[in-house]
């Protein structure tokens, strides 16, 4: 049975037909193209392909807003077909500084923010009132050891934070600056002279502080000093004749080898020195000295100081050594020289450290911050007109806070992303990564004292 006026004629049907090829060939591939991450853009009139945002931060629990757009709450993040543009991503928690930074997605390409862990909205707590000099934390921050002075006298404490009581350790009788010196990976500590001529080396065992042992009294003049980083207590020494190694627990030393070199440094056991080739007069460095006895790199007269046009050689030393980077610096200068297998940096610095958790070195001086991984150039990651007094890792993600003349800020160093921390003026500082602590000196009216503050 058919309807009036129902059945098409051959040409509707025709046209019809066409219409529908038409549009499957119109419409199947914006399909495609849109599915493969294609976006058109309108404004410019470009057809371009999309890219990604991928987010996993700490606490898990933030939130995070994409050009003030609140996304979903449970982390990890993926967005796809996102358009290339630059968008402005923020990531919030109660509780938490907020953490904010422009970020670009490119044509199929994923913008990752990851690795990061908020930093805390804690009230600085005093936790040790008077005048504070320095202050050093132990490995597992258990134990802080700071000097104090009264009238010509200088007091060096103990503090555990477990027991939360401090113990006199000793008084000395003079203002000379100290250093106090923890070891790598135990809770041995040194109290030395900040610099040589050293009139002591005090080794402190802190669970024992009544026990100490000042090398300088049993030995000749001692020329460095360095710790072991091995987990049991190691300590090596060196005086004009021989390099030793010295053992807390034992307290015993014994003799290494003859000290024939201009310097050295210890690595995992490996010997690293410097010495003069008496027929090419450069600088040769050995690595791993009394084992297989590599040779490493060496410097010459070439190697001079740009701004004082000296050879930096006279005045050498080795500061540190890390698989196939060593780091040397001239006492009179402010200048270090990184070198590796094959290359050689000169740095401004007069300060650094490496993390406890990679293979991460920073290098700074009163205006720039460099840092530098192995097979990596070394990078400038700050320059300001501020004066830069200290730099301190925060956590295993290389979270820096750092510490100008009038206030702290924190550095996420991967993203460029900062914010304030402390707006107050302090003299020193000192980091409990593992508990997320940091311990400061304000020796500010009102507020003298060590402070800690939960991150």
């Amino acid at each position: 049975m058919e309807y009036p006026n129902t059945k098409f004629s051959r040409k509707v049907r025709l046209a019809m037909l066409i219409v529908f090829i038409i549009a499957f060939f119109v419409i199947s591939p914006i399909i495609i193209m849109y599915t493969a991450g294609f976006r058109y853009d309108w404004q410019n009139g470009l057809l371009k392909e999309t890219g990604a945002i991928s987010v996993d931060v700490e606490p898990k629990t933030a939130t995070v807003y994409l050009n003030g757009i609140r996304l979903q709450d449970k982390m990890p993040i993926r967005l796809n077909n996102i358009a290339p543009a630059k968008y402005n991503l923020r990531i919030s928690a109660p509780e938490y500084f907020d953490w904010q930074k422009e970020i670009e997605v490119k044509n199929k390409q994923t913008n990752y923010t990851k690795e990061i862990s908020l930093i805390k909205k804690g009230k600085p707590e005093i936790l040790i009132n008077g005048q504070v000099d320095n202050i050093n934390i132990s490995f597992d921050g258990r134990f802080i050891i700071y000097s104090t002075q009264k009238n010509n006298t200088t007091e060096i404490w103990l503090w555990d934070n477990t027991a939360n009581q401090g113990t006199i350790l000793s008084r000395l009788n003079n203002k000379k600056p100290l250093k106090i010196i923890w070891a790598e990976k135990n809770n041995y500590a040194l109290i030395t002279d900040e610099s040589a001529p050293y009139s002591r080396l005090l080794i402190i065992n802190p669970e024992n502080p009544s026990k100490q042992t000042d090398l300088v009294k049993n030995n000749s003049v001692i020329k460095k000093f360095q710790w072991g980083n091995s987990v049991e207590p190691q300590l090596y020494y060196s005086t004009r004749d021989n390099i030793f190694l010295y053992s807390p627990v034992t307290a015993k030393a014994q003799v290494v080898t003859k000290n024939t070199y201009i310097d050295w440094y210890m690595e995992d056991g490996q010997l690293w020195t410097m010495k003069t080739d008496s027929t090419t007069k450069q600088y040769n460095i050995t690595r791993d000295t009394l084992g297989f006895n590599s040779a490493f790199n060496h410097l010459d007269s070439t190697d001079i100081n740009l701004a004082t046009g000296k050879i930096v050689s006279s005045n050498l030393q080795i500061l540190a050594a890390r698989q196939n980077t060593i780091l040397l610096k001239n006492a009179k200068d402010s200048e270090m020289i990184l070198l590796t297998n094959s290359n050689r940096y000169k740095i401004s610095a007069d300060k650094f450290l490496i993390s406890k958790y990679n293979n991460w070195w920073l290098l700074w001086s009163q205006w720039e911050l460099w840092t530098y991984s192995e097979g990596e150039e070394p990078y400038l990651l700050n320059r300001s007109g501020e004066y830069l007094q200290e730099v301190t890792p925060m956590d295993k993600y290389n979270t820096l806070a750092i510490t100008w003349a009038n206030k702290t800020t924190v550095l996420f160093p991967y993203y460029l992303a900062t914010h304030d921390l402390l707006n107050e003026k302090i003299t020193d500082i000192a980091a409990d990564t593992d508990n997320k602590i940091i311990y400061f000196v304000n020796k500010t009216k009102n507020k003298e004292g060590i402070w800690k503050l939960s991150y």
